[in-house]
């Protein structure tokens, strides 16, 4: 309290100073603190410094121990589950990661803040081929050949150390979970885990094995998944070749010179040719007989031109058409070896491209495979684990490589005269996601899960219409990836994963596929890691006195391939949620939020076992984000320069920047990010923190027990200030509850810039600064602010969780959790929803936008220099002029002018600024006819000086 008003206004006259700030109800002014780092002892500072204060706020989560705080209420909404997809444990994260994790944190707190026990339970992928090719480096660095056991002892060894640098690295961008108990891909109970669910689809009748091509990598020599397959353009050597006729059984050919006569295929892949075993034609398409010079050949009709064009032949005479149907029966040879190769039918043979005539070798192709079922052809695969021919393909052929025998085949095949034309392509190809090289389609001896076992693949398809899709057209491709996928390859020629618990009979050759096998691997498993299977031979790991079922022989040789990691993945939902293991958990999970690439990934993994062993999906919800890529659209890639790393963000900018990135984006497509956007979303941050750092230190003397004003005796500026906040939380609430973050974002930052920085804030700072301490007025402010930052507080709490909590820990509420997390999320009370009062305030908005346009006018004229100098002459209509009539004496605060005269008439608004009459008092600054020529003062501040 001042002494005496009389003494400081006689103390100030006599120093000729007239300097009044000391007597306003400012805030106290940020000062420095011991670390150097800007303090307020009544708020959050003006400098946000996150790069040097959020780690202080994640120690104060630490202590809190904030995680399991927030699963201890019992609540009547129950539990929400989200299941966490793993990311490998091989590399620091990347931004697509980073996304990824505060995608699912924002998902996560917002339901814990509406009432749900919503657990977070971080994973990790451990196994796979990127460990272990990592280590093989080192290994090879060293030049040490390691044995299996050791190889896998130091991909253990490399996955957790990575384990713990990621697990630091998504704390630092404030991501709330269980990080003392995270599930791991290869801890002993979750390999188990594996076994168990092996177990039931063997017991289902879901595993077998077979001879199918596969995509296999060459480079790594291992069968991959289509969900390890990416495809990039490649140029390759196309060509047109001519299968000679072998036989004509029906008399197609008859009346020409049958060794003069071929069929005319054309490929991509020359290298297949030693594997071809028949051509496929459309039984429903034309076809034509060629002749061209002393030469016939045979082809689509459709594609005769631009076959001839692309070969060069000018001169050529179609000698007779018939139906695909019709040329079943004919026999042709294989250009390169003493083999024959029939005619046979397919629906997948286009006109697109080629000759209407497709070059068939099952042993390469997934529709060659099928083809060659249907027909009874043999399967072929002349190449070894490392893409080289094997002796099978010739001894020309014998020890290239593929690529070297696409240029081995063109020179045999011209030599051979049946090479009719080869031109250069560029085309779209299948490439090894970990890589990056291309990979060839093989046939090898796999274990396969038979999606179409028992209408498994219908009653997948039905459990897709089940699930919420976000966003909904994404259903669209999950629908095509299950309904399209083929029969899911399980096994892998790798060391470091779980080996399959399969057994081969040395007696009679035939797989031990045994459920209660399995079921003894696993709790060998259990006690001692996978690892157990590659340290013993079979016999140690077989039930004591096993024998054969089908010869009793008692001599075994074990499987030497190991799962899938989609296998183990995709196993997550029963090992994680149903295993009781971590007792907050639920099967099935109420959300899964992964990219876009899991359809055919994660989310059809865990979908394919899920039903097939507890009959439903293993998700309510999936939620799919797009790619992050940098401002142009690009691709993100350390090799072109763009990539931006999650961590240089947060030292420069701090967690929140990049959460708020994350949180402002509409991540369900391609999400930009590069300098310009950083610099856009800190200038969004910084009007957020603004906006909560300005509310939050003018209530400094502020009580919400001794000093709120009740609602009937608030302004009415501050009932529509209170309304729009509750519009506000509707608003984010709707959002927030279909995982659009970006129209929370949006929402609040129209919040902050509009209704409060450019009106609501401008208007009160008069009545905050110049009124009585204790003033109605100035605490009817009070009470707005309070509500505001007990709103915003916890509403932006899940997207920028660093400033929430700081600002949470400064705001004086009584009784209020001990962490804004453990906070409920803000829902709008009744009493301040006035829909009428929005509507003759939003009126008022629009008479003020003409206004601050005329005093703009008037700026630019030079009538005035600021708009505290200025008197308005508002002329409007009669209902306008009855709207605005009880409102008369604020006008000139809603206006922020020293002045306003209000009058009607029945012709056009008018709006004329001329400069006020008066003084300006040396404490509020308004322009006044009161002003004391000893003081300064305007009437108003001497009462307030006098009080």
């Amino acid at each position: 309290m001042l002494h005496s008003a009389n003494q400081q206004i006689n103390h100030m006259t006599d120093q000729n100073k007239f300097d009044y700030s000391r007597t306003l109800n400012l805030p106290a002014p940020d000062v420095k603190s011991p670390d150097g780092l800007d303090t307020n002892a009544y708020g959050i500072p003006l400098k946000a410094n996150l790069p040097q204060r959020e780690p202080k706020v994640a120690a104060l989560w630490e202590e809190l121990d904030v995680y399991s705080a927030s699963l201890l209420p019992v609540t009547s909404k129950g539990t929400f589950v989200l299941h966490d997809g793993p990311p490998y444990s091989n590399n620091n994260i990347h931004l697509g990661t980073a996304m990824n994790k505060i995608l699912k944190d924002m998902v996560v707190k917002y339901h814990s803040m509406q009432g749900y026990k919503a657990p977070y339970v971080p994973g990790w992928d451990n196994h796979g081929l990127p460990i272990e090719t990592a280590v093989t480096k080192e290994f090879r660095e060293k030049k040490v050949i390691p044995s299996s056991i050791e190889l896998r002892k130091r991909c253990r060894e490399y996955a957790a150390e990575w384990v713990g640098k990621q697990k630091e690295q998504f704390r630092r961008l404030g991501v709330r979970g269980d990080w003392n108990h995270p599930y791991l891909t290869m801890s002993n109970t979750f390999e188990a885990s594996i076994l168990d669910t092996f177990r039931e689809l063997v017991a289902g009748g879901f595993v077998y094995r077979g001879v199918k091509p596969v995509h296999w990598c060459v480079t790594d020599q291992t069968a991959l998944a289509d969900a390890e397959i990416e495809y990039a353009d490649r140029t390759d050597s196309s060509i047109f070749v001519r299968f000679p006729l072998e036989t004509d059984p029906s008399g197609t050919f008859s009346g020409l010179p049958a060794e003069s006569i071929s069929v005319l295929i054309w490929t991509t892949t020359p290298w297949t040719i030693p594997a071809n075993v028949a051509v496929a034609v459309h039984p429903k398409f034309d076809y034509s007989i060629v002749r061209l010079g002393e030469t016939f050949v045979l082809l689509a009709t459709e594609r005769i031109e631009a076959v001839m064009s692309r070969v060069g032949q000018v001169e050529y005479t179609i000698v007779k058409s018939l139906k695909g149907i019709n040329l079943s029966g004919l026999v042709f040879k294989n250009p390169l070896f003493e083999r024959n190769s029939p005619i046979v039918f397919a629906d997948y043979v286009t006109l697109d491209e080629g000759t209407g005539v497709v070059h068939t070798a099952p042993g390469h192709g997934r529709e060659d495979f099928i083809t060659g079922q249907k027909n009874g052809l043999p399967i072929l695969s002349p190449v070894d684990n490392s893409g080289r021919f094997t002796v099978d393909a010739g001894d020309d052929l014998a020890g290239l490589t593929i690529w070297q025998g696409n240029d081995a085949v063109i020179d045999a095949l011209r030599a051979s005269g049946a090479l009719l034309g080869v031109e250069k392509i560029v085309h779209s190809y299948p490439h090894c996601w970990r890589c990056h090289n291309p990979v060839i389609f093989r046939a090898t001896a796999q274990w396969f899960m038979n999606i179409d076992h028992n209408g498994h693949r219908e009653k997948c398809l039905e459990e897709i219409e089940k699930v919420r899709w976000y966003p909904e057209e994404s259903i669209n491709r999950i629908r095509a990836m299950v309904a399209g996928r083929p029969d899911w390859c399980l096994s892998r020629q790798r060391a470091w994963g779980v080996g399959i618990p399969v057994f081969y009979c040395d007696g009679c050759g035939k797989e031990v596929l045994d459920p209660d096998v399995i079921a003894f691997v696993r709790d060998l498993v259990a006690e001692h890691s996978s690892d157990v299977w590659f340290e013993r031979d079979a016999t140690g790991l077989l039930p004591e006195g096993y024998n054969c079922k089908s010869c009793g022989a008692s001599s075994f040789t074990k499987e030497s391939d190991i799962f899938d990691v989609w296998f183990d993945s995709g196993a997550t939902n029963r090992a994680v949620l149903a295993s009781g293991e971590w007792k907050d958990l639920s099967w099935p999970a109420d959300v899964y939020l992964e990219g876009g690439d899991q359809h055919r990934g994660w989310f059809n993994s865990s979908l394919m076992l899920a039903v097939a062993t507890k009959g439903h999906a293993p998700f309510r919800e999936v939620v799919t984000h797009g790619w992050t890529v940098d401002e142009l659209g690009k691709a993100m890639h350390k090799s072109a320069g763009n990539a931006v790393a999650p961590s240089k963000i947060t030292d420069k900018f701090g967690a929140d920047v990049l959460r708020l990135w994350v949180g402002s984006t509409d991540y369900f497509a391609d999400v930009r990010l590069g300098d310009s956007i950083v610099d856009q979303v800190a200038g969004t941050y910084r009007q957020l923190r603004n906006t909560l750092r300005f509310a939050l230190t003018n209530l400094f003397d502020f009580s919400i027990d001794d000093n709120e004003v009740p609602y009937d005796e608030l302004f009415e500026i501050d009932k529509y200030a209170l309304y729009r906040l509750m519009l506000l939380i509707d608003e984010a609430a709707a959002a927030y509850e279909v995982h659009e973050f970006h129209r929370v974002t949006q929402a609040t930052k129209q919040f902050c810039a509009t209704d409060m920085s450019s009106f609501y804030l401008d208007v009160i700072k008069d009545r905050l600064y110049a009124d009585g301490a204790s003033s109605r007025s100035r605490r009817a402010a009070q009470t707005v602010l309070f509500e505001v930052v007990s709103v915003l507080t916890p509403l932006l709490s899940p997207i920028i969780s660093f400033t929430a909590e700081e600002t949470w820990q400064a705001f004086q509420m009584p009784n209020k959790p001990l962490s804004v997390e453990l906070a409920s999320f803000p829902s709008a009370k009744i009493q301040f929803v006035k829909p009428e009062l929005g509507k003759i305030w939003q009126q008022i908005l629009d008479v003020r936008d003409e206004v601050n346009r005329a005093i703009e006018n008037a700026r630019k004229d030079k009538l005035i220099v600021k708009p505290l100098e200025a008197h308005v002459d508002l002329t409007v209509d009669a209902a306008t002029f009855e709207l605005l009539t009880p409102y008369k004496n604020q006008l000139n605060a809603v206006f922020l002018v020293s002045e306003v005269s209000l009058d009607y008439h029945n012709g056009e608004r008018s709006i004329s600024v001329t400069r006020a009459d008066g003084v300006k008092c040396a404490r509020c600054w308004l322009v006044k006819k009161d002003v004391a020529e000893t003081t300064m003062l305007c009437g108003r501040c001497t009462d307030v000086l006098q009080m």
